[in-house]
């Protein structure tokens, strides 16, 4: 067999190998928004747990939650820009109940158009929506502040 044979396959078993690689990182590099994203969704539904259960009126306790909770999205640090947000907030329904804190997150989806792949969510309404929430219940001495 000629020489010339095997450095043939050698190089288009590397140029395989080497697109393999470039796809491999493009798709670890397709994570980043998303975990940033899901990073802020919890620091924010955490916070506003937290401010849910420290007012005995559960309106202000909404304000005051709904706030922080977008205070943390729009902060500087998360550098999750081009990610759509939504925050739903339960209030306690009585002083010393439980409330919940939703928060919604949709990330953009990277090389999407490089990759000719269809956009997330042009054939679905609600497509790639993900929700962190956590639930807050005030201390008992709290619900007695009337």
């Amino acid at each position: 067999m000629a020489p010339w044979r095997h450095s043939g396959q050698a190089l288009a078993e590397t140029a395989l190998f080497a697109m393999l690689a470039v796809l491999m990182a493009f798709g670890l590099l397709s994570w980043i928004p998303t975990h940033r994203a899901r990073t802020a969704a919890t620091a924010a539904a955490y916070a506003c747990s937290q401010f849910l259960s420290q007012s005995p009126d559960p309106s202000r306790a909404q304000r005051n939650a709904v706030n922080v909770a977008w205070k943390t999205l729009n902060a500087g640090w998360s550098a999750t820009a081009g990610v759509q947000y939504r925050v739903q907030v339960t209030p306690p329904s009585a002083p010393g109940l439980p409330g919940r804190c939703l928060v919604s997150f949709q990330a953009p989806a990277l090389f999407d158009g490089l990759l000719g792949l269809p956009q997330r969510g042009a054939s679905r309404s609600q497509g790639g929506w993900n929700s962190e929430w956590f639930i807050s219940r005030p201390e008992t001495w709290k619900a007695r502040w009337r």
